[in-house]
């Protein structure tokens, strides 16, 4: 019987080089989505132990993801649901933890998290099978403002799992080093915090904010209500669309001229990003999107247009619709 030549090859390489046996959990350091669930889960614990004090329950609830572009393009269509079990991980370890006199009192009311490509961050390379998971007890803004100088203010106290160990640096870092990932993209989440699901019944002791005005409940000269939450600043407000066409954008000088501009103080909103009309023709209310950055309309990702070519989406009555995966826009018809 003729022998495979490959077998033969095989054999001699095994004699000539002796396969040395892989270090344990060398497989493991593959990029997987329930690796970055266990960065994430690790980051949380870590910070749990480190920063809660007495009865108080403190953690981080800012998290900044930082993955090699390859990786992060081939994990970005599963972040959402990374992101939904890392904060039900989150919970589980703080049920596990609280004891009968303990009260869970985070910084924000938020869970925040910003997942982003790149190959260096702080002096030290991201790889392929690299995660870099950075905890921060607040949320920080780190897209790109609209003054630029305006970028290079405080540091992020942040808590950082050092290379090839499984510990944790606090560090401080300064924004800058931050400046060439890009977080502005999809990739950005924000989820309110519930300390319910966590076993604590206590509301949320959080720094007192100003007071705003409530929304008037109907405009009968509006055609359509949009409520509008900013997770970046914790903001909700209340916009009533007189014209026939409003535009959807980031506030600037440049165009706050004009009336039927809908200005959103958000770095995450482009200028302009979308455009809302009225169809009196087919009576029916259509979007479209200016923006390189994600624009969703029912978790429905429409697709960018040129100014002079829009292409119009349908806008249904109680829609939802998501600006860079960070301002949410509910839009309802004034009938």
């Amino acid at each position: 019987m003729e022998k495979d030549p490959n077998s033969l090859f095989q054999q001699l390489s095994n004699l000539l080089v002796p396969k040395v046996p892989q270090p344990a959990g060398s497989v493991a350091n593959v990029v997987t989505n329930e690796r970055i669930l266990a960065e994430l889960a690790d980051c949380f614990n870590t910070s749990l132990l480190a920063e809660s004090v007495g009865h108080s329950l403190l953690f981080n609830t800012s998290y900044f993801v930082i993955l090699h572009p390859k990786t992060y393009e081939e994990r970005l269509p599963a972040l959402p649901v990374i992101v939904d079990e890392a904060v039900r991980r989150f919970y589980d370890l703080l049920r596990a933890r609280k004891g009968p006199d303990d009260k869970i009192m985070p910084v924000s009311s938020h869970w925040y998290f910003k997942f982003g490509p790149g190959t260096e961050f702080n002096g030290r390379l991201i790889g392929r099978d690299d995660v870099e998971v950075i905890g921060s007890l607040a949320g920080v803004s780190l897209a790109e403002p609209a003054q630029p100088e305006a970028f290079v203010a405080a540091n992020v106290k942040a808590t950082v799992r050092v290379k090839n160990t499984n510990m944790f640096d606090k560090l401080d870092i300064n924004q800058q080093a931050f400046e060439h990932i890009d977080f502005r993209e999809s990739g950005t989440f924000a989820i309110k915090l519930n300390p319910a699901l966590a076993g604590d019944e206590t509301p949320l002791m959080m720094p007192p904010v100003p007071a705003m005005p409530v929304p008037q409940a109907v405009r009968p000269s509006a055609l359509a209500r949009i409520d509008c939450y900013l997770a970046d600043s914790n903001t909700e407000k209340t916009f009533w669309m007189e014209d026939r066409e409003m535009v959807v954008a980031r506030k600037e000088p440049d165009n706050e001229a004009f009336p039927n501009y809908l200005r959103l103080e958000s770095p995450y909103v482009s200028n302009p990003h979308a455009r809302i009309r009225y169809n009196e023709a087919e009576n029916r209310f259509q979007i479209v999107s200016y923006s390189r950055n994600e624009t969703r309309v029912n978790e429905q990702v429409i697709e960018r247009s040129e100014p002079a070519n829009p292409q119009w989406t349908d806008l249904p009555d109680k829609a939802q619709v998501l600006l860079n995966g960070v301002v949410t826009l509910s839009f309802s018809i004034n009938a």
